[in-house]
């Protein structure tokens, strides 16, 4: 469902949106691996008409599912962009979509959104990462290096 604005009734008087966008409206775009969408983007705007476009202010907020970047843990990460500001071009390449009478402000509260995203989660600010013994396990090297030789004792020993 997008967030719809109608323009003529904005030449008279500023509108109030308030709502929650679904998660597939903004999750749709975005391409992260660590990131997912499943809990809708919830708005509060007061959207005002300008000589060359929309004044949008308000706040967004939602929470997503990440997984670390360092240790691969799942965790949920709140994200709120409380004093949001946008001028919005009416005319021009980058005009926000126009049909009769409204204008469409998905896109842009999306692209806001996005940027207000990490671009490597963490799952506390201090993660270390995978533990020795997960990445000694998960290794494709049989046993750890205590084990026996180390695979690179033959190129030690050339003489260059």
């Amino acid at each position: 469902m997008p967030v719809l604005v109608n323009l003529r009734l904005l030449a008279e008087e500023p509108a109030h949106l308030e709502g929650e966008l679904p998660a597939a409206a903004c999750g749709m775009e975005y391409r992260d691996e660590l990131i997912r969408f499943d809990e809708p983007l919830r708005y509060e705007l007061d959207v005002e008409r300008q000589p060359d476009g929309l004044l949008i202010t308000g706040s967004l907020a939602t929470s997503i599912a990440c997984e670390c970047s360092r240790c691969l843990k799942p965790f949920r990460l709140p994200v709120e962009i409380p004093e949001l500001a946008n001028l919005a071009p009416l005319q021009g390449e980058e005009a926000v979509p126009i049909e009769g009478d409204f204008a469409d402000l998905t896109p842009l509260l999306c692209e806001d959104f996005y940027l207000a995203l990490p671009a490597n989660p963490l799952c506390r600010p201090d993660c270390r990462g995978l533990s020795q013994t997960a990445s000694a396990r998960d290794s494709h090297l049989e046993g750890s290096p205590s084990d026996g030789p180390s695979p690179w004792a033959a190129l030690d020993k050339l003489k260059l």
